[in-house]
C-alpha cells in the first residue's frame, strides 16, 4: 500500500470445523469461504509527517494506524518500503498505563521482500529495548526487552477462495520466537524480574496487487490451534471508493516528462483543496493550497518514475490518480 491508501480487514472470531492450513507446496486451493465475519477494522496509511511520533522515526516513509493496536493502544507503526524492502521501524503509542511509548526495532523487522517467490525463505532478528519511568513506587523505572527471531519461508502456491475474494496467491508461513525479559529500578540498582519465551506462528496469503493479504490467521506451536482470522474486504483510498468513476480527477500528459495538468473539474467539490504528491517510496514531492480546479504542476526535475497525486478538500474527501515521470 501507498500513502493515502487504507484497507479494510475482516475478522472472524469462530473457527470453522476442520480448518486448518493444509500442507505446503505447489498449485494447490483453499477454500475458507466458510468463514464468518464478526468484526470489521481498517488500517490507514498516511505521511509520517501528519502523525505524532513522527520526529522519532526520520527514516521512515509510511505510517500505518491500526496495524499495532492489538500490541499498542492508539499505536502507530512507522515503516519503510520502497523497491526491495518493506519492514517496521518501530510502534509508537499508550500501553497499558504507560504513556507515549516509542520502541525502535533495532534493526527494523523485515516484512516482505521484493520480489517474492515459491520457497523463497527469511530470517531476520529485531530487538525493542526501552526503559520506562514507574508510574507507582518502590520502582523508579522499568526495563522491557523483547527479542523476535522470524523463521519466514514461502512454503506454497495456488488458489484461494475467501467469503470475498478468489485469485491466485503464495503462501507464507511466518514462524516468530520471542523472548520477553523485564527488570525493575530499585533504589538505583536493576532488579532482574522475569523472563518468558512464546512461539507462534502466522499463515498470510498474498495476491498479486492486493497490497496486503488476502487472508492469515494465527497457529500454535504444534500447528493444530487456530485462531486470529482476518480476510482482505477492501483496498483502496478510503473515502475514495465513494466517488462514481467519472467522479476521479485526472493527470495528463501521462506519461509526462516536462509539465502535468491535474484536472479536478469532475470532482465538483467548491471548497479549497489540497494536492499532495507522492512517489512510489512515500516521498512527499509536493504540498499545495489550491481552488484552481486546473493546476499546472512542472515536473522537469522529478527523477523518472511512477508518482501518485492525491486531493483532499476541507472535509477530507479524497480521489487519487497515478502518472508516470519520464
Amino acid at each position: 500500500m501507498d500513502v493515502g491508501d487504507s484497507v479494510t480487514l475482516a475478522a472472524a472470531d469462530t473457527i470453522p470445523p476442520g480448518f486448518n492450513p493444509g500442507p505446503p507446496g505447489a498449485n494447490l486451493h483453499w477454500d475458507f469461504s466458510s468463514v464468518v465475519m464478526d468484526t470489521s477494522s481498517q488500517l490507514k496509511f498516511v505521511d509520517p509527517a501528519l502523525t505524532p511520533y513522527a520526529a522519532n522515526f526520520p527514516e521512515s516513509n509510511i505510517a500505518v494506524e491500526g496495524l499495532a493496536d492489538n500490541l499498542i493502544e492508539g499505536a502507530w507503526a512507522y515503516t519503510t518500503k520502497n523497491s526491495f524492502v518493506f519492514q517496521i521501524d518501530g510502534l509508537a503509542g499508550s500501553y497499558d498505563i504507560f504513556e507515549d511509548v516509542i520502541a525502535h526495532l533495532d534493526p527494523p523487522e523485515i516484512m516482505f521482500s521484493f520480489p517474492i517467490n515459491y520457497l523463497d525463505s527469511l530470517q531476520t532478528t529485531s530487538t525493542v529495548d526501552i526503559t520506562i519511568q514507574s508510574p507507582e513506587p518502590p520502582a523508579d523505572s522499568v526495563r522491557l526487552k523483547v527479542v523476535t527471531s522470524v523463521d519466514l519461508k514461502v512454503d506454497a502456491w495456488g488458489e484461494l477462495t475467501t467469503p470475498s475474494w478468489t485469485g491466485d496467491v503464495l503462501r507464507m508461513r511466518d514462524v516468530r520466537t520471542t523472548v520477553d525479559s523485564v527488570w525493575a529500578k530499585l533504589l538505583f540498582f536493576w532488579v532482574f524480574l522475569e523472563s518468558n519465551t512464546t512461539v507462534s506462528i502466522t499463515y498470510k496469503y498474498m495476491g498479486n496487487n492486493l497490497g496486503y493479504p488476502a487472508f492469515q490467521f494465527f497457529a500454535d506451536s504444534s500447528d493444530t490451534q487456530f485462531s486470529g482470522i482476518s480476510y482482505l474486504l477492501d483496498a483502496g483510498v478510503g473515502v475514495a471508493d465513494h466517488f462514481e468513476a467519472e467522479q476521479l480527477l485526472s493527470v495528463y500528459p501521462n506519461p509526462a516528462t516536462d509539465e502535468i495538468t491535474i484536472d479536478m473539474r469532475d470532482l465538483r467539490l467548491d471548497t479549497r483543496y489540497a494536492i499532495f504528491i507522492y512517489d512510489m517510496f512515500g516521498k512527499k514531492m509536493e504540498d499545495i493550497s489550491t481552488q484552481q480546479e486546473l493546476t499546472k504542476l512542472d515536473v522537469s526535475d522529478y527523477p523518472a518514475g511512477v508518482y501518485v497525486a492525491i486531493i483532499r478538500d476541507q472535509d477530507g474527501i479524497s480521489s487519487k490518480a497515478k502518472f508516470i515521470v519520464e
